[in-house]
């Protein structure tokens, strides 16, 4: 089997089951290798002695479900999985095949629970990962069909046009959608500080400042705004009023580790050096290995030298460099690695280039 000598290993598995008629082992694995082999039907018939002679053996419904599958049986196979997670509740594949099977079913809603449990058996796994995706993405489309059939001009549509637009890059066509969803619903939270974050992605700073403020106008809880509104003014020329903001935002939330880099950067432009060096320091003990570390780093220089300390300063402008440097290499290997495939022309058959080289005749 390990082999890939399915053939002999049916063989082999065969003597096994002739010679201990009751091992069900034997049965299971004379199952594996059968459907290894292609023989779906042969399998179907030693997985089902398997577990006529042990109902609770582990994996026997598991491939017994699968060969189901195969063979477009999916009502079967969905009760001979339900009945494997039942036997091994630890089994990520078992529950990732009985997800499998209601995606089949034409049920991606029912899939979703089996798919979510063997997720958190395993969140590693590339086909858990896929067919996880896949069913939330068929539910979505499913709720958003349902939308457009409703009311194919409602603000809902526009602002998941709005939303799959800025998903894909689109960022004018983006704002377009954003602003008819707004002007269909000015009070609807969320709105306006989704269009003024494609507003800060194209550039245009004062247009996401004023959007921003509609959607605490709205909503003044809405502690995300409030955080990107105060880190834009402290970057658009307005450090002292997105100081006030960042400071509340940091005391409802002291964990958000942004909003300690873009105060510091605020207060170093309000000549607060050594309040700002408290919260550069707070960023970069978050995460150290990120990149708002590395620019962290360089305010410390900055705010040190605005000090005279010296030796802080070098050593954080040292830091800096050494994650810059590092940063430069990540890139530098990435580019050479597109470029090699990019020019990579197809490496030659070396058998087919021996026949070739053969003198006719021969």
């Amino acid at each position: 089997m390990s082999a890939g000598h399915f053939s002999d290993a049916v063989a082999a598995y065969t003597e096994v089951t002739h010679r201990l008629p009751d091992f069900a082992e034997g049965y299971c694995n004379l199952g594996l290798a059968l459907e290894e082999a292609g023989n779906l039907d042969d399998a179907r018939t030693a997985f089902e002695s398997a577990l006529r002679l042990k109902p609770a053996l582990r994996g026997a419904n598991l491939f017994l479900g699968i060969v189901d599958y195969r063979e477009n049986r999916f009502k079967d196979a969905e009760a001979r999985l339900l009945r494997e997670t039942q036997i091994d509740p630890h089994d990520a594949k078992a529950f990732m095949w009985l997800g499998v099977c209601r995606l089949a079913l034409d049920d991606p809603q029912d899939a979703i629970t089996p798919l979510d449990t063997a997720y958190a058996l395993d969140p590693k796994d590339e086909d858990i990962l896929y067919h996880r995706g896949r069913a939330y993405l068929l539910v979505a489309n499913a709720s958003y069909d349902a939308m457009f059939k409703l009311d194919h001009d409602s603000m809902r549509v526009h602002q998941v046009l709005a939303e799959a637009y800025a998903q894909g890059y689109r960022n004018q066509e983006a704002i377009s959608e954003f602003e008819i969803a707004v002007k269909m619903a000015p009070h609807q939270p969320g709105l306006h500080e989704e269009l003024a974050d494609q507003f800060w992605i194209v550039g245009q700073l004062d247009k996401a400042a004023d959007a921003y403020r509609e959607e605490l106008s709205v909503d003044p809880q809405a502690e995300s705004a409030k955080y990107k509104l105060g880190s834009l003014l402290v970057l658009n020329q307005n450090p002292t009023e997105g100081v006030e903001f960042l400071r509340s935002v940091l005391k409802d939330d002291p964990a958000l580790s942004d909003a300690h880099y873009y105060l510091g950067r605020g207060l170093i432009t309000l000549n607060q050096d050594k309040e700002a060096i408290e919260q550069l320091r707070l960023a970069v003990a978050a995460d150290p290995a990120n990149d708002r570390a590395m620019s962290a780093y360089y305010q410390l220089a900055q705010a040190y030298r605005s000090l005279h300390d010296t030796q802080n300063a070098e050593a954080a402008m040292k830091d800096f460099l050494r994650m810059r440097a590092q940063v430069k290499e990540r890139q530098e290997l990435h580019t050479a690695e597109i470029a090699r495939k990019r020019s990579e022309l197809p490496v030659e058959d070396p058998e087919k280039m021996a026949i070739l080289a053969e003198p006719s005749g021969q």
